[in-house]
């Protein structure tokens, strides 16, 4: 059985998504989840008339790595569950991810977007994550121990906070695998006019996963594990492309969907 009350569950938004008053009910009668922070970034008051869940107003977009570092320092669980304001998800989702961040020597714990709308759930699955899942939707949904969460740049404002995150784990990261999730994909970051923080963006992550890379010492352990996954799916002939971040140098570069 999944502990109780242990999310502190953060949703930025823009209020661009029609599910977030579902996803906000979702996760705020969830037997896992403490409280729901919703970062309000639009000026457009919100209420969604649960004692559970609190709206932090902005009087102007601060966005969403901003946003992030803002909810967590108002939660008050034990651990943080950060979800994208356009995504929904089969309850399980929350059981899972408790029971797998509270497990120990676990760093953060995300989704595989691979199980992206999908119609129905498989069975679940638990397994170590690779860096590569940054660039396809890891970040959707990210659970950690509040006490591992690493502020983000403040001058980081949309683009990277999930890499940084997942970089400054003291411990492996987890993916997990099963659940069906159900998203558009990019609601509000697919805007235009949002695409001039992306060079900006990322060449402050850049400078940062320069001096986070080796740092860890499970980021090397974690390039065996890819390279065997990969080896394996060519073996296995079911090899396809995935594009990935190189946190040594920031490129992207194509590498091998291990699925």
């Amino acid at each position: 059985m999944a502990p109780a009350q242990i999310f502190s569950v953060i949703i930025p938004t823009l209020q661009r998504s029609r599910e977030l008053p579902e996803l906000v009910e979702l996760c705020a009668v969830h037997p896992t989840v403490l409280e729901v922070i919703v970062v309000n970034n639009h000026p457009d008051p919100l209420d969604f008339g649960r004692e559970n869940v609190r709206v932090l107003q902005q009087e102007r977009n601060i966005y969403v790595n901003p946003a992030w570092n803002l909810g967590v320092r108002e939660a008050r669980a034990e651990y943080l569950a950060i979800i994208n304001d356009d995504v929904l998800f089969d309850p399980a989702l929350l059981d899972l991810a408790a029971r797998a961040v509270t497990a120990p020597f676990t760093g953060l714990v995300g989704i595989d977007p691979l199980h992206m709308n999908r119609a129905e759930s498989l069975p679940p699955k638990i397994r170590l994550a690779s860096h590569h899942l940054i660039c396809s939707g890891f970040g959707m949904f990210m659970c950690m121990p509040k006490s591992n969460y690493v502020p983000i740049p403040e001058e980081m404002k949309i683009w990277g906070g999930d890499d940084v995150l997942y970089m400054s784990q003291r411990w492996p990261n987890k993916v997990i695998m099963g659940p069906w999730i159900r998203s558009e994909v990019g609601t509000t970051s697919s805007d235009a006019t949002f695409s001039p923080f992306l060079e900006h963006d990322g060449r402050i992550c850049e400078r940062y996963l320069r001096d986070e890379v080796g740092w860890r010492w499970w980021h090397r352990p974690e390039e065996w594990v890819l390279a065997i996954r990969r080896l394996r799916h060519r073996l296995a002939g079911r090899g396809g492309r995935v594009r990935h971040l190189d946190p040594a140098g920031g490129e992207q570069t194509p590498g091998t969907e291990v699925g």
